[in-house]
């Protein structure tokens, strides 16, 4: 395990060397903004918002994010209140005594059936292990509030889900059992005429199948990011901005006579600062200096790091109030700080080109594509929705994305893939969500000396799934989900794993 004191030493270290020659800056160290079939697998089981995330997925929605509410049609006038009336009247009220000015609370309850042929311990469970009735209850409280030239905005929510199987084990086992998910995040900005401040944090802790280390884990993330920018005159502006993120990757469950995975922690640190000209209304030059730091630490394993320090100038062209495009260039350093022969190692060129269109409130389109940092891998991604109609939505990701492995000291995953989820409203509280994602991971050893053969995968990975859900009231739904996915095995295309629920959601 790592010394947290330790850690916090060699953290502020580093921090210290840099703060010395320029103001903390731009961070690659942040939440992760497209979702990946890693993370939508992982999470398939968390109850209630994500609220790490800065705007939740679609594919966690059971409808898809087509959450508008259809009109009621004008009933008929009655002497007396039915009863339906009468429990929308005693949800209203309970709602309101949820809410304290920019303090908002939520309650829910999801209680249902579920059958899995997935298992969490590496081993095939019996059928009398295979479903279980399971109740869930779910909380989240936001507050936001705008005081003189702040804003501040802060979200949290926590889930549980108990099985009233004791046999069912596709949910995990031992600490896994009845998995508590966790989930926040924090704003704070500040926007004067001059100088604009923003502080952001997330953190989330919770359990789920992991498909790079083929079975339950539990995962622990978290990351904060701090930026100022200051306006000089009409032309110039200077900024910086500082990050620090976390995983810890714990717990995995294996079949009896395998070794034990390991426990796993990085952390990634970012420091940058940046000087903008205003070329003319629609370009702007901004020339870059920053330093990243990627550290590994497995248990019982020597740990692994990577630094680099980077040189960038970038150019932004506006060519329409809401289409814009970003293209730079420079040249970076990068050193290993315990491997030998390290891959993508001394100086060499670095790029970014990003494209960002929001042609309506409807319709979004962001995607780059960069190679700089501590990366051996260019990084791609692409974010895109359309709410073709109003009762039909479509969003789509693809990316390339890499990190320190969660299995093997001194490699790297390099994972791409897609996830595309169709939304549509059939008929007046049904809807209907299809999502299909596929994603390939590959191993970069750093050194030749060192676990080039790592054991890790399966190198690709499918997942469908389908959500059918019933709006009976504005407080009430029933939901019926069917998801199918990649097995555990070697040879996985053979091994699928269904998994169906059905389940009454209350919330409140």
């Amino acid at each position: 395990m790592i010394k947290p004191l330790k850690w916090l030493v060699r953290i502020f270290s580093v921090a210290m060397v840099f703060c010395a020659v320029m103001f903390p800056v731009e961070v690659q160290a942040t939440s992760q903004t497209v979702l990946t079939v890693r993370e939508a697998e992982f999470r398939s089981r968390w109850v209630g918002p994500h609220d790490d995330r800065e705007i939740t997925p679609h594919y966690f929605q059971p409808s898809g994010g087509l959450d508008e509410q259809d009109s009621e049609e004008d009933a008929p006038e009655q002497t007396a209140t039915t009863l339906s009336e009468n429990m929308d009247r005693l949800a209203d009220n309970f709602r309101n005594r949820l809410r304290f000015g920019p303090l908002e609370f939520s309650l829910a309850l999801t209680s249902g059936w579920e059958y899995s042929s997935q298992f969490s311990g590496g081993k095939p469970s019996f059928s009398s292990g295979r479903n279980s009735l399971f109740s869930s209850p779910s909380f989240s409280v936001h507050y936001e509030r705008e005081i003189g030239l702040w804003t501040v905005g802060t979200r949290f929510s926590s889930g549980y889900t108990h099985y009233y199987n004791p046999d069912y084990t596709a949910a995990g086992e031992g600490s896994q059992r009845n998995p508590i998910s966790m989930s926040t995040g924090i704003n704070i900005d500040y926007n004067s005429s001059r100088l604009s401040l923003s502080l952001t944090a997330s953190a989330s802790n919770g359990s789920g199948y992991d498909i790079i280390t083929r079975s339950n884990n539990m995962q622990t993330t978290g990351s904060t990011s701090l930026s100022a920018r200051y306006i000089i005159n009409d032309s110039f502006s200077a900024g910086g901005a500082a990050s620090i993120s976390y995983s810890k990757t714990s717990d995995s469950q294996v079949a009896e006579g395998q070794s034990a995975q390991p426990d796993s922690d990085t952390i990634s640190l970012g420091l940058s600062t940046f000087a903008d000209y205003l070329v003319s209304a629609k370009t702007n030059l901004r020339f870059s200096l920053s330093s990243n730091e990627e550290i590994q630490k497995l248990q019982d394993a020597d740990g692994g790091g990577r630094r680099s320090l980077d040189a960038m100038l970038t150019a932004t062209y506006q060519l329409a109030p809401k289409f814009s495009i970003d293209a730079g260039g420079g040249a970076g350093y990068v050193t290993d700080q315990d491997s030998a022969n390290s891959e993508a190692i001394g100086i060499r060129p670095i790029y970014n080109i990003g494209i960002n269109y929001t042609p309506t409130e409807k319709t979004y389109f962001k995607t780059s594509y960069s190679f700089q940092g501590t990366d051996i891998r260019p990084n791609f991604s692409l974010l895109a929705g359309w709410n073709a109609r109003q009762k039909t939505r479509l969003s789509l990701s693809v990316y390339q994305n890499q990190g320190y492995s969660s299995l093997a000291p001194d490699q790297y995953n390099v994972t791409r893939g897609g996830l595309v989820t169709i939304s549509q409203t059939l008929i007046k509280g049904t809807s209907l969500s299809l999502s299909a994602g596929y994603e390939q991971t590959g191993n970069v050893a750093l050194s030749d000396s060192k676990n080039t053969n790592a054991s890790e995968g399966p190198a690709d990975h499918f997942l469908t799934n389908a959500t059918l859900s019933w709006r009976l009231r504005e407080w009430a739904s029933w939901q019926n989900s069917m998801m199918v996915t990649s097995g555990q095995g070697s040879n996985s295309a053979s091994e699928l794993q269904t998994r169906f629920s059905t389940s009454l959601n209350l919330t409140f």
